[in-house]
């Protein structure tokens, strides 16, 4: 039985979202992006689920927009809104998954590709990776919530770097930048990437996910505790995961986490 252009699978405790359009280098189009959207949230209300990877099949990871399908609609602004829009709602609901999710990268990651990757919380490479967000080598402005993920990863003077010249980065460099966080030997990739979801999926995943928030708040501008955050945090030592990993510190064993 065929995929689709875009698909989950799980293995455990481990969900993988597939971008599996190898014929055309997982070029994105607006099948694929609405897929996204449902596998994210499949993966997301799946309470087995702890931890989310996402990759592309063919050994690559996605080499950017389909420009064949954006080019029916140059003339048609409300087509290139509607398309905008989508692709908008799809990154920021990979970006917003309650989960944490890691991007596992082999081959082209470019332009939208890219910003799939900057989207999860984490990613892993080979040294096959290849980096580039290239509108500047089309006359394209990058979208402004795009543009803030990558400023946010690698700093604006990079990110201006990358964005200026529309120039590919290895995979050496964009662990360098920032772009990356962990470089792999390709033979090693798949296990470096099950290895350390295996340690998340050990952890309380109401710490997991109340830090991942947390984060975000941070990363969206918040500088002073504020009554609402210091409450998050007292509050965890009322949840029963707390009550769980303080009998196991105390029992010396590992502790069974319930929260999911």
């Amino acid at each position: 039985m065929s995929k689709d252009a875009v698909y989950l699978s799980r293995d455990g405790a481990v969900a993988t979202i597939h971008l599996n359009r190898p014929d055309k280098r997982n070029a994105l189009n607006a099948e694929m992006w609405t897929q996204l959207i449902a596998c994210v949230e499949a993966a997301e209300n799946d309470r087995a689920v702890k931890v989310v990877i996402v990759t592309g099949q063919g050994g690559v990871f996605a080499a950017g927009q389909d420009i064949e399908e954006l080019g029916k609609g140059l003339e048609d602004r409300a087509w290139l809104d509607g398309a905008a829009e989508l692709i908008y709602q799809s990154q920021k609901r990979l970006h917003l998954c309650a989960k944490p999710t890691i991007a596992k990268v082999r081959g082209a990651c470019v332009g939208g590709g890219n910003g799939i990757a900057l989207c999860c919380d984490l990613r892993f490479a080979d040294p096959s990776a290849k980096f580039g967000i290239t509108p500047a080598k089309l006359g394209v402005i990058y979208p402004a919530l795009d543009t803030k993920r990558l400023v946010d990863a690698v700093g604006p003077s990079r990110a201006k770097d990358i964005l200026f010249t529309g120039r590919i980065v290895s995979a050496e460099e964009a662990l360098d930048y920032g772009m990356i966080d962990w470089l792999v030997a390709p033979e090693a990739l798949d296990k470096a990437v099950a290895d350390y979801a295996a340690q998340i999926c050990e952890a309380s995943q109401y710490a997991a996910r109340g830090m991942k928030r947390v984060v975000q708040q941070i990363v969206d501008g918040l500088s002073e505790e504020t009554k609402e955050t210091r409450a998050v945090f007292t509050g965890s030592f009322l949840a029963e995961d707390f009550k769980e990993g303080r009998a196991a510190f105390l029992g010396k064993r590992k502790p069974k986490f319930t929260f999911s």
